[in-house]
């Protein structure tokens, strides 16, 4: 469907519309066909894209995937296709487009500053480098008296060049690592992000978040356990919940809870066993698993705000750090050319 021609602009605004269209009882092509005009410049290669979907007996997150989305939006919309509740799930993505959003403008904001001063001190300890030190090096070298040797260390110069490439190496390997990740099998996939210790904390939190999400939405509407668990283990634009699904259900075939099933998970938030037994006890399991669904993506901001606060002032010592090796590349050599005079 060449769905990389289509590009969306404010994407959680198109979102948005659509869920209080939809919600105003708007079929979902109508809906599209009013909104499409004022979030792409390609309008009729869009609707001609839709309109085949449609007639070839699409469903919405097919239309959404030719419109760009990626898998993360897919997933609880495939899923919304099920107990029906396509406009709140839709709300509900848009939110999270919101958060995502609001996340990545913050780190913008504090990146900008930092990463600016670090390449523009680079550029100027370079200068340094080729006409300063230089100088100062034939200058120290007439005035020595001797076989002793007091050159500029210009290698201090170097930190904001360190720095950089170690940088831009670090992004490298994230970049491989995921092309390699997505290569594994699902299980070598979790084992492999359950090893790096800060992605660990919120890899667990996000699978739980959508597990509960999607699961509890399912119950709540009146679907029972292991259907919504079939359901679970037949979409494809999540993975790792289609594994969790299908293991889930196996236990479940055995006659163990599903609350017991997850206690044999060590890739799930530790007290979401726990929950989910308070809610099968209760009898509101469904609304107590979107409840908590709630909870864990409060944890994942909160987390994640946490992780912001660190980075600006980890810059801001980097770059200290380079301002202190260039004063003690330059005077340091001045010095021992004091005690030599």
């Amino acid at each position: 469907m060449q769905s990389n021609k289509i590009r969306l602009h404010d994407r959680e605004q198109f979102l948005t519309r659509l869920a209080v269209l939809m919600k105003e009882g708007y079929l979902l092509p109508v809906a599209l066909s009013l909104l499409l005009p004022m979030h792409t410049q390609k309008l009729e290669l869009a609707l001609s894209g839709i309109a085949g979907i449609l007639k070839s007996g699409g469903n919405a997150a097919e239309i959404l995937k030719f419109l760009g989305f990626n898998d993360h939006v897919l997933f609880p919309i495939e899923i919304a296709e099920y107990h029906g509740r396509l406009p709140e799930s839709i709300d509900s993505i848009a939110k999270s487009f919101a958060r995502t959003e609001q996340v990545q403008k913050k780190l913008k904001n504090i990146l900008i500053y930092p990463v600016s001063l670090l390449i523009f001190t680079s550029i100027l300890f370079l200068f340094f480098r080729t006409s300063y030190v230089p100088n100062l090096t034939e200058m120290m070298k007439s005035l020595q008296s001797g076989s002793e040797e007091s050159g500029v260390p210009a290698y201090l110069l170097s930190l904001p060049d360190f720095f950089i490439a170690l940088f831009v190496s670090f992004a490298f390997s994230i970049y491989v690592f995921r092309l390699v990740l997505k290569r594994q099998v699902i299980q070598k996939q979790i084992t492999w992000l359950l090893a790096i210790p800060i992605l660990r904390r919120f890899m667990k939190l996000y699978w739980s978040h959508l597990l509960a999400r999607e699961l509890g939405t399912l119950l709540h509407s009146g679907i029972s356990m292991q259907e919504s668990l079939d359901l679970l283990q037949r979409q494809n634009y999540h993975k790792i919940i289609q594994y969790m699904a299908n293991l889930s259900h196996e236990e479940l075939l055995m006659g163990q809870s599903f609350s017991m099933s997850l206690e044999r998970f060590s890739f799930i938030s530790k007290d979401m066993a726990a929950f989910i037994r308070h809610g099968e006890q209760t009898g509101y399991l469904g609304k107590e698993m979107i409840l908590y669904s709630e909870v864990l993506m409060e944890r994942i901001e909160q987390q994640t705000q946490q992780l912001l606060r660190i980075i600006q002032p980890s810059f801001f010592i980097i770059i200290a750090i380079c301002i202190v090796g260039a004063y003690l590349a330059i005077l340091m050599p001045m010095y021992n050319l004091v005690h030599t005079i």
